[in-house]
């Protein structure tokens, strides 16, 4: 795969954005290569296109942060420009924006690259960076007046970019195929476990779960993480696990944990003592509500009569096997 990033000259888009340096990170013979293509003018793009195309020929993908929606299609825009064939790469095209975003989202306030070199990869960088929303500035500058030394700062930049990439892409992959040894922080924790039972795959799903409730989480956070392992422990045909965690919901108020023990033990554990508590709490915890959902309601007040029914009839079964023993 090539690490790919481009500095350009402007953000729209479209024909009338040019990709003035084109950034190029390839492994080859143990070492990691980085190689910057640089417009001199205008004219000079379809040379520097060509050379692109020459370190790509020999790749089968692409590795970017957020190039599948900006800098591929602007480079394809600009390969169609100048009438020449794109590489034929985009079907093998990592973007890890997304999976940044599914994974850091919950404990990062942003999942930009700037964000991410600081708060997961612990990479600072010199005054020698530029932001990117000057570097457009600074190339039509270079355009009109030819002061080069200020490309310095762009350069640094891409380079920066395109090594921040590979390290990115490494750190990803261990966290997917080493989680529990790779992440420290429970939200990430818990956002890789999401992701993996949205794949099906709940035997790598349960042991995230459980490590994440071990971790230091947001009350929110963490009552999501128990309600999805109880669920998962629930259709695993193991109640005592789930039963367990309920608990541990609702001795916090939680209204959905209360409902549940109330299925559970109605249904499952044939308390029907509890089963009433139950739905009592989760009846009082909904009418604390400020504006309750009425149908919610309804539902567990038709619950409780149809629990003080089964009561009923238990207690006069009981009553008549009592009076059939004396006889």
């Amino acid at each position: 795969f090539a690490f790919l990033d481009t500095e350009t000259t402007g953000l729209a888009g479209g024909t009338g954005t040019y990709a003035f340096l084109v950034g190029l990170g390839t492994f080859e013979d143990g070492e990691f290569v980085v190689r910057q293509y640089f417009m001199r003018d205008i004219p000079e793009e379809r040379a520097m296109l060509g050379l692109v195309r020459q370190v790509l020929a020999g790749r089968t993908g692409l590795v970017t942060f957020n190039g599948r929606a900006f800098d591929w299609p602007l480079l394809e825009t600009r390969f169609a420009m100048n009438r020449q064939p794109a590489p034929p790469m985009a079907g093998h095209h990592l973007d890890l924006l997304l999976p940044a975003r599914r994974l850091w989202r919950l404990r990062l306030p942003s999942c930009a690259l700037s964000a991410l070199e600081a708060h997961v990869l612990n990479v600072s960088r010199s005054e020698d960076d530029v932001p990117g929303w000057a570097i457009p500035g600074l190339y039509r500058d270079y355009l009109t007046w030819g002061r080069a030394e200020p490309l310095r700062r762009v350069f640094y930049h891409n380079a920066h970019d395109i090594l921040s990439l590979a390290t990115l892409a490494l750190l990803l992959c261990q966290s997917m195929c080493q989680p529990l040894q790779v992440l420290k922080h429970g939200e990430d924790l818990f956002s890789l476990a999401r992701h993996f039972e949205g794949m099906g795959e709940l035997a790598v799903a349960v042991p995230l779960y459980q490590q994440c409730l071990r971790c230091k989480l947001a009350p929110k956070t963490r009552a999501a993480a128990m309600h999805r392992l109880s669920h998962i422990h629930r259709r695993a045909g193991e109640p005592q696990e789930a039963v367990v965690l309920w608990h541990a919901l609702a001795e916090k108020g939680d209204l959905a944990a209360c409902i549940e023990l109330a299925k559970h033990y109605e249904h499952r554990a044939r308390d029907l003592e509890q089963a009433q508590s139950m739905a009592a709490r989760a009846l009082s915890l909904l009418r604390q509500q400020r504006y309750p959902d009425r149908r919610q309601v309804a539902e567990i007040e038709h619950r409780l009569r149809r629990l003080e029914a089964k009561a009923a009839r238990r207690r006069a079964g009981g009553q008549g096997q009592n009076l059939a023993v004396a006889e």
